[in-house]
């Protein structure tokens, strides 16, 4: 089991209404379903997005990788159209968070006959257990992609303690 569980994405469209026409939000929706079935029910918990704004949060959700080495995890996220300095990753009691911001090229669609990219703000949030060490993460970008390390704590075995016998 990894030491990560998501904490905000597309977990709560898992309701009552189907969900039509963009077949990658129904791919998040599974990919958080299976993430909160390998952490367990509490593991996945989707912040409610104000102001009818959760269908562009979920365009702009960031598709997420994860591997798991027996000294690192590795979480990758498709960042594409975004630029480095636009994203901000950080962690804060033991959430480790995933922000960003997609900006348009023009300033104005006026003119534009078909609009299918989406632009705006993101948020992709993760618990981490103690199994991670929080001090050393790393990040790159490269090529639209975020690569995140989060090193392993190294396990201390426990050694059996020598107790003196007196007579």
């Amino acid at each position: 089991m990894t030491g990560l569980q998501t904490l905000n994405g597309s977990a709560r469209r898992l309701a009552t209404a189907p969900t039509y026409g963009d077949p990658f939000s129904l791919l998040s929706r599974d990919f958080d379903r299976m993430i909160g079935s390998i952490f367990g029910d509490r593991a996945t918990a989707s912040k409610a997005v104000a102001d009818g704004q959760e269908a562009a949060q979920t365009l702009l959700s960031p598709r997420i990788d994860v591997h798991e080495t027996e000294d690192h995890i590795e979480l990758s996220a498709e960042l594409p159209g975004v630029e480095q300095d636009d994203v901000d990753v950080s962690v804060l009691d033991g959430v480790l968070t995933i922000t960003g911001e997609k900006k348009s090229t023009r300033e104005t669609n006026e003119g534009a006959r078909v609009v299918e990219r989406s632009f705006g703000s993101f948020k992709r949030s993760f618990r981490l257990n103690d199994t991670i060490d929080v001090d050393n993460i790393t990040a790159s970008f490269k090529n639209g992609v975020l690569v995140l390390t989060l090193p392993k704590v190294a396990e201390q075995k426990p050694e059996p303690r020598k107790i003196a016998v007196n007579g």
